[in-house]
């Protein structure tokens, strides 16, 4: 039996979901890509960032397909992760923010511009080139096979996001 998206039912579980996976702390990572088309940067804010396998080296982004840099990361055909420090919480604002997506690539703390865009200052990098791609929902599941990591043995704290808001990830 197929249920439709919005029947109440599947609404009361989406929340019940919500609400169950606030409590789950999740890595907070900038997703950012190159438009071949435009030639302008993009971004956003992710959690839903995991490693899938070493043989090969490769990663699962989801994206909502309704984010402005998703179809860039669609054009692009590649992608990087970057792994952030909780000293970043304002540049995650900024990114959050769809009135400041002018702004989140304003400064000189970015590299590179013209392949693609990362962030230096950050925990690490992770540039993938997309293998496959999955459609669900109102998302779409990028894996993309690891070409190259920055790791720049960041000092900081790792950012994450339980309960609603940012947090620390230190070592018990």
């Amino acid at each position: 039996m197929t249920r439709s998206p919005d029947s109440p039912n599947n609404l009361a579980v989406a929340d019940s979901l919500k609400r169950a996976m606030r409590r789950l702390p999740s890595a907070v990572s900038l997703i950012t890509a190159r438009d071949p088309e435009t030639g302008l940067s993009a971004g956003l804010v992710a959690s839903a960032v995991i490693p899938v396998s070493m043989e090969p080296p490769s990663m699962l982004i989801s994206i909502n397909r309704n984010a402005s840099a998703h179809k860039v990361i669609v054009r692009a055909g590649k992608f990087c992760v970057n792994l952030l420090s909780i000293e970043q919480v304002e540049l995650v604002r900024t990114f959050a923010d769809s009135k400041k997506r002018s702004q989140r690539f304003a400064g000189s703390g970015w590299s590179g511009a013209e392949t693609h865009p990362y962030l230096p200052a950050a925990c690490g990098n992770i540039f993938c080139e997309t293998r496959t791609t999955i459609v669900f929902g109102t998302h779409e599941v990028f894996i993309g096979e690891v070409c190259d990591v920055r790791d720049s043995h960041c000092s900081g704290d790792p950012m994450c996001w339980v309960e609603g808001d940012f947090a620390r990830a230190t070592p018990l």
